[in-house]
């Protein structure tokens, strides 16, 4: 039987805890897909990237769930090694960004790696109790991001 918790003790705090948990997974999930020199928080862009011809900032900020600032930030790299284009811009122009032919060579070589670690952290959980465990955190979102 699980004990319930005291949830105005600080070690129980929700947002250290998922905070510290995110950093723990995405630093073994980092590890895997390092050799590639790609950091997931940039695969996870690089996908997004290649399921459409192209966003604009704020419709991939949005489906990312990130603000522009930090977006733009990550970008960066990309837009150097040539894994993303942008067009538009200039005095209150919008910006679209695209995968590019690089970026989609990118992805199908870090595929693998993504995969490995993926499937490694979902033994741990159990597939199952992962697609729960997902469905709350999305429930929470929703509802705090109100």
């Amino acid at each position: 039987m699980r004990e319930t918790l005291d949830m105005a003790a600080i070690e129980n705090c929700i947002c250290f805890n998922l905070r510290m948990i995110t950093r723990i997974v995405t630093k073994f999930f980092d590890a895997e897909m390092r050799r590639h020199g790609i950091r997931p928080t940039q695969g996870t862009i690089l996908l997004a990237l290649s399921s459409k011809p192209a966003w604009t900032m704020a419709e991939l900020s949005d489906v990312l769930g990130t603000d522009r600032t930090t977006l733009v930030r990550n970008l960066r790299p990309l837009q150097r090694d040539q894994l993303v284009e942008t067009t538009g811009g200039g005095r209150g122009g919008r910006v679209e960004v695209s995968i590019a032919p690089k970026g989609r060579e990118k992805i199908a070589a870090c595929l693998p790696a993504w995969h490995s670690a993926q499937n490694a952290a979902a033994e741990v959980l159990g597939a199952e109790r992962w697609s729960e465990i997902l469905a709350d955190l999305k429930t929470v979102a929703i509802a705090l991001n109100k």
